[in-house]
């Protein structure tokens, strides 16, 4: 396995679990939730990482606020730590906390407080409370299939990234492969647009979210 890089697009990458970063947590509280393009991105960021870990046989990795990190052009990786013997789909239930965290911060409910470091045991998953209103219709969906209480019915974490990538779960003519490699080009490190040429279409592409703006 060439762990230096994509090694046919399912290789794990040196970031992928040993991440560099500012903690999700620090980033939500400096500059508030994340919303639009920049929460989409960081949904299928994650959920790109998680997959990769989890085909390499990598889980129960204690997902919350503190060990998602955020790199200086927007990237999501996860802090290195001891793992749990949970698995995949408790993983699955603990990204869909962390996602409903960078939306609604911790006055949504979220488990910022279930994981004080990478390698704390995580408890406080989110509840009723959670503010899913921040959430756009499809990602909120998406996280209530996350949260099912049977593990067996919650999505896998590369189903996650299809439909994060706008694949109909009917066509599954993409590999894993493919999968994850449109999630890299989609998700991953990204310079800032210069301010004449971003899109309206998509609002939170750079700035504070997007890691790529010191200045805000």
């Amino acid at each position: 396995m060439d762990s230096q890089g994509w090694g046919g697009g399912l290789a794990l990458r040196p970031r992928d679990y040993l991440g560099m970063g500012e903690p999700l947590a620090d980033v939500v509280a400096a500059a508030g939730p994340y919303e639009g393009e920049a929460l989409h991105r960081l949904a299928l960021g994650t959920a790109a990482t998680m997959a990769r870990l989890h085909l390499t046989g990598i889980a129960g990795l204690r997902l919350g606020p503190h060990n998602v990190l955020v790199g200086p052009l927007g990237e999501a990786s996860f802090a290195p730590g001891p793992r749990s013997s949970d698995l995949p789909p408790a993983d699955v239930r603990e990204w869909a906390d962390v996602i409903v965290f960078a939306a609604a911060g911790p006055a949504g409910g979220g488990h910022a407080a279930g994981h004080a470091g990478a390698g704390q045991a995580g408890g406080g998953h989110a509840g009723g409370g959670d503010d899913l209103g921040r959430l756009p219709a499809p990602l909120r969906g998406l996280v209530d299939r996350c949260r099912r209480p049977d593990p067996a019915a919650r999505p896998t974490a590369i189903e996650l990234v299809r439909v994060l990538l706008g694949h109909a779960a009917s066509a599954r003519h993409a590999s894993v492969r493919d999968l994850l490699r449109e999630a890299e080009a989609w998700a991953g490190p990204h310079e800032p647009a210069r301010p004449e040429a971003r899109s309206e279409v998509r609002p939170r592409a750079a700035g504070r979210h997007g890691r790529a703006s010191s200045g805000e």
